[in-house]
């Protein structure tokens, strides 16, 4: 029965990939997301590196770097921003569905373009409200690298501009599939219960 099961979801996914990558702009979606998950990875380096050497010399040499705090947390607030725009283009991130389960196929169409719309609407708000904060920052330097504190807080513009790249591009992807997207998670509770119910 597990493997039938495992059969079909094979069977499942490989539709679903395929649908995905006949929806609108998918070739950009798959590139901005490689580029932004190969981004976040080196931030997570430059984090790894830079506090290990932090550490070495720290321990080993009793002179710890003064500029390796600046530096690790520059990359923290980048990959911070990066991981977060490629797991909206997955639609991963954390969503309660108290109402959608409750509506018809279509009911949840309607309401995922709005929260496309009003992510989208948000992020854009956020964007234009802050570029006077981010082109002001610039005239501040940090402690020891003075390194313009633009480049810190330009982190969540670029984040902002993504994320609302991303959230209109899956509003025109549902439209055009005409159905709701499908979510991993449900998926994988589906075949639980139906697994449940098999074993019965």
């Amino acid at each position: 029965m597990t493997t039938g099961h495992d059969a079909n979801s094979t069977g499942h996914s490989g539709n679903t990939d395929s649908q995905a990558n006949a929806l609108p702009l998918a070739r950009l979606v798959h590139w901005m997301s490689l580029t932004e998950q190969t981004l976040a990875a080196l931030f997570l380096f430059v984090i790894v590196s830079t506090m290990g050497a932090q550490v070495f010399a720290r321990y080993f040499f009793g002179s710890p770097f003064s500029w390796s705090e600046e530096v690790s947390r520059m990359a923290l607030i980048w990959m911070s921003f990066m991981a977060a725009a490629f797991v909206m283009a997955e639609h991963r991130h954390i969503t309660v569905d108290v109402l959608s389960h409750r509506l018809s196929i279509r009911g949840q169409l309607w309401l995922e373009c709005l929260s496309h719309i009003i992510v989208a609407g948000t992020c854009l708000m956020l964007l234009i409200g802050g570029r006077h904060f981010v082109w002001y920052m610039g005239k501040v330097g940090t402690p020891s690298l003075e390194i313009p504190k633009s480049l810190w807080y330009g982190a969540v513009s670029v984040g902002m501009l993504l994320m609302s790249i991303h959230s209109v591009v899956n509003l025109l992807q549902v439209l055009a599939a005409g159905r709701p997207t499908a979510r991993d998670g449900m998926d994988e509770e589906e075949g639980f219960h139906l697994e449940l119910e098999q074993g019965e």
